[in-house]
């Protein structure tokens, strides 16, 4: 009796050492991440510009924030991110004295990613491989433009027949959404504890600048709205792509 007992115990601890691993993923799911990314703002015209006007650089930015998510299961759950991201584009031109200009478009975003995501589960105990993938709103919360042209002077503000010029704020859209993708390895470090390493990249689908910016020139004391943007500039894309470090914590009820 006490042999059968035994045997039937045994067989008990061996289910649950080899199904708990198997339940890791699943449950609450909190973390931080960060976002070391490359960052880019795409426009046609730009694109077509001859490169003494403008020649876009390799603009580097950050994005960090925390996660949520739950997992329905070892393979299966959703994530969300509140991200602030430090993004952009660099580019140069050539000034009226042919000197090389480098410009500098930095704009603070505060990302909300909702992502579907699935994963390999935990039977490989150390590695999980998983892809997440949805969609995104952006918040602007800051925006700057800054350039090293030596021939400008501080006296060479606005015309006096000018006002209500556009702050570089207001020339952007204060939101804008698109699509997201992240996938990569989460390494389990305890049993609750993953670092997680994933590539990641997002595209917005509405325009970056907004084309409705203007400003007032005035003429024989008679104003006129005139748009900061010219009138035949295209959609500006904001297209970020980078790897995202980071830890999850999963409160798992196994």
């Amino acid at each position: 009796m006490k042999g059968k007992f035994f045997s039937i115990a045994l067989v008990i601890v061996a289910a649950l050492i080899t199904t708990a691993p198997l339940k890791a993923q699943e449950g609450l799911k909190l973390g931080f991440v960060a976002l070391p990314q490359t960052t880019w703002m795409l426009n046609q015209q730009d694109i077509e510009a001859p490169q003494d006007e403008f020649t876009f650089k390799t603009t580097y930015g950050m994005a960090a924030g925390p996660t949520f998510g739950y997992n329905f299961n070892d393979y299966f759950g959703f994530r969300l991110n509140a991200l602030y991201s430090a993004q952009g584009q660099r580019y140069t031109s050539i000034n009226a004295n042919e000197d090389l200009v480098t410009h500098t478009r930095r704009l603070n975003y505060l990302k909300t990613p909702l992502f579907v995501s699935v994963n390999t589960g935990t039977e490989f105990r150390k590695f999980v491989f998983s892809f997440a993938a949805g969609y995104q709103a952006n918040f602007l919360i800051g925006a700057r433009y800054s350039n090293d042209d030596q021939s400008y002077t501080p006296d060479q503000g606005l015309f006096d027949n000018v006002t209500d010029y556009p702050t570089t704020y207001n020339r952007y859209s204060w939101i804008d959404h698109g699509p997201v993708v992240d996938f990569g390895l989460d390494i389990k470090l305890t049993y609750s504890v993953f670092a997680n390493i994933h590539l990641r990249a997002d595209y917005s689908i509405t325009d970056a600048e907004d084309k409705n910016a203007s400003y007032k020139f005035w003429t024989n004391g008679i104003p006129e709205d005139v748009t900061f943007y010219p009138t035949d500039r295209g959609m500006t894309n904001n297209l970020n792509a980078g790897v995202a470090f980071g830890l999850t914590y999963t409160f798992s009820s196994y």
